[in-house]
């Protein structure tokens, strides 16, 4: 009897304690919520990695803040459940003593309930003006260190008066937030009270109610909304990619896919293949923007149409037929760019090649998705890496079976999630030695593996923005083209700096959120925040638990808007990063800088590199 009794109170307890969980939430405005969710409201409007204009850094607040509110509500829920009372057991008598004083001042002041209520509300709003008046300060405050940012990548600034726009945005996303709490509370209530919850008793009704509700949120997170969003996007791309700019003409040379005579139809190759082989100078406009003789330039791209089987194996075998077809195998160099997302090929990047080589070269490419690489992303990464692997292996096996003297040297180029999928091709730095004669990796994502991988094994002692692996022999990393020249220097000065071939370049910057973008960034401090800054990263920038996750996370769709050289536009970098890979006599400051101004002059005609609208990377 005795154990029933003390197993019904404990359940009764349990319940109870639940129930104060949920009453604690449906308060009017918990303290300890209001405090906690200020706090970190404060903190995101600490400088992150890139310049923010009032929208995303309201959105940040606001989001810091509601969290923060939930933290508070758990903690002070947690202090009365479970710590108060035993805090409180050794000062039994002064606790008494505290609670005969305010029953005396409340019989003093004969307040009714009702007089109660209206001093609660009063208070309430008091305090939570008191707190929204802080924070107004501090937004006024914050908006030093977004100028500082904006100052150090020479973008817009905004002005104090604009910024204060941050704080009724984040005040309305985070009161979004707790409405959206104490709506779930209301579920959770009227679970125990419904026809289920009513046949359980005890304890077991507030956990059904509880449970069910974690459960369907879970399952709301982890698989309806990512499938909504991707299968919406598809649906909305994949009539996109059939929009083929209005400025584009087919290509007439055979050495272009989407020619008439190469099989992969030009209306077939969709809005981003067609730009590959669209854009790009031909033969007489190479020759008469250098003066040099140049040869045609070949480009190959394999769409999601073409193939003999709908497969990553067979889009790459058209891509290689392609490249039979042209003729790629008597050209100097030939270049495998894995595509971004929905097949995106950086123009600068591939017309910077063209122009090393006067044109007698070869692009190839091909596309596995109609998903922005962002909805890729979180789809299905091993889609990124399997296409990949496909599209280079197949090229590389083919490469192979060419006279070992009269071939042309191969090169890899990947950008963003393409280095995801170049990186499937490979296991290791020793794979990619024996395959290929180079490497050039520009912004790759934190979840690049292979990149992961070396920056985890760099030597001891070097930063892990600009890390250094085995001596830098054969692979490097560079936060932007002055690192690169800098080596260059310093071969010219010692021998034994010389950077050994083939080449493995990784040009990161600082201040690119897809490249320092990790879900570890929640609790734990990266070592590049530990560091001291790189040539962009503001200096006041520090890691808080949970903000700092969130404010990479808001960099990531505006990562490319921000001026060439920061961020995740690479801009011009990309000829430098393949000038160092490829090395030899081009690898020099003069010529460099005649390729940098030819490299403008042929990028004008072709509209932006970073279109917007359009998947970038």
């Amino acid at each position: 009897m005795k154990i029933a009794n003390v197993a019904s109170t404990a359940e009764e307890e349990i319940a109870g304690r639940l129930s104060a969980a949920r009453d604690q939430w449906e308060a009017h405005v918990d303290p300890g919520g209001v405090i906690v969710g200020a706090l970190l409201f404060a903190a995101s409007l600490t400088p992150s990695l890139l310049p923010r204009d009032w929208l995303f850094q309201g959105v940040v607040a606001g989001i810091s803040g509601g969290t923060g509110y939930t933290v508070g509500v758990f903690l002070h829920w947690l202090w009365e459940a479970f710590l108060q009372r035993r805090f409180n057991e050794p000062m039994g008598r002064g606790r008494r003593k505290a609670l005969g004083l305010l029953e005396k001042l409340q019989i003093k002041l004969a307040l009714s309930d009702r007089g109660m209520s209206k001093l609660k509300n009063g208070l309430e709003i008091g305090f939570v003006t008191a707190v929204i008046l802080a924070l107004l300060v501090w937004v006024s405050f914050a908006v030093r260190w977004q100028q500082e940012l904006a100052h150090l990548m020479d973008a817009e600034a905004y002005t104090a008066a604009e910024f204060l726009l941050v704080l009724p945005i984040g005040i309305g996303l985070w009161a979004l937030i707790v409405m959206a709490g104490k709506g779930l509370l209301w579920l959770i209530e009227a679970l125990e009270d419904g026809p289920v919850g009513r046949r359980l008793g005890g304890v077991t009704r507030p956990l059904f109610a509880w449970l069910a509700v974690g459960m369907a949120l879970l399952f709301l997170v982890d698989t309806v909304v990512p499938g909504t969003v991707v299968s919406a996007t598809e649906r909305v791309f994949s009539v996109r990619d059939q929009e083929i700019r209005e400025d584009l003409k087919q290509p007439q040379v055979p050495e272009r896919s989407g020619s008439p005579q190469s099989p992969n139809k030009w209306e077939d190759l969709g809005a981003f293949g067609t730009r590959f082989v669209g854009l790009g100078l031909y033969k007489d406009e190479l020759e008469a923007l250098t003066g040099r003789p140049s040869k045609e330039p070949i480009r190959v791209y394999a769409s999601l149409k073409n193939g003999a089987e709908d497969t990553d194996t067979a889009r790459a075998q058209s891509v290689v037929e392609e490249l039979k077809r042209t003729g790629a195998k008597n050209r100097e160099a030939l270049l495998v760019v894995p595509a971004t997302g929905t097949g995106w090929v950086n123009p600068t990047a591939a017309q910077a090649f063209e122009l090393m080589f006067d044109g007698d070269s070869a692009i190839a490419s091909a596309q596995y998705s109609y998903l922005p690489s962002g909805v890729q992303f979180i789809a299905d990464q091993q889609r990124v890496e399997d296409a990949g692997e496909a599209l280079v292996s197949t090229v590389v096996d083919w490469w192979h079976t060419l006279p070992e003297n009269d071939r042309p040297k191969l090169y890899v180029y990947g950008e963003s999630l393409g280095t995801n999928a170049g990186s499937g091709a490979f296991s290791g730095v020793r794979d990619i030695v024996s395959s290929v004669d180079g490497l050039l990796w520009v912004g790759p994502p934190n979840s690049n593996k292979l990149w992961h991988d070396l920056v985890d094994r760099r030597d001891p002692g070097s930063p892990q923005v600009s890390a250094e692996y085995a001596g830098g022999l054969n692979v490097r990393f560079a936060e932007n083209s002055d690192e690169i020249w800098r080596w260059r220097r310093e071969e010219d000065l010692n021998a034994r700096a010389g950077w050994h071939h083939p080449r493995i370049l990784f040009i990161q910057h600082p201040s690119d959120p897809v490249v320092w973008w990790s879900p570890s960034l929640i609790a734990k401090e990266p070592d590049w925040l530990k560091e001291p800054a790189g040539f962009d990263r503001s200096p006041s920038m520090s890691w808080i638990p949970f903000v700092t996750f969130w404010q990479v996370t808001m960099d990531l769709p505006v990562a490319a808007n921000v001026p060439n050289g920061h961020g995740h536009n690479y801009g011009n970098s990309v000829l430098d990063g393949m000038l160092a890979m490829v090395g030899g006599r081009d690898f020099n400051p003069q010529r460099a800088e005649e390729l940098r101004e030819q490299l403008d002059e042929a990028m004008e005609s072709q509209g932006p590199e970073k279109e917007v609208g359009v998947d970038n990377g």
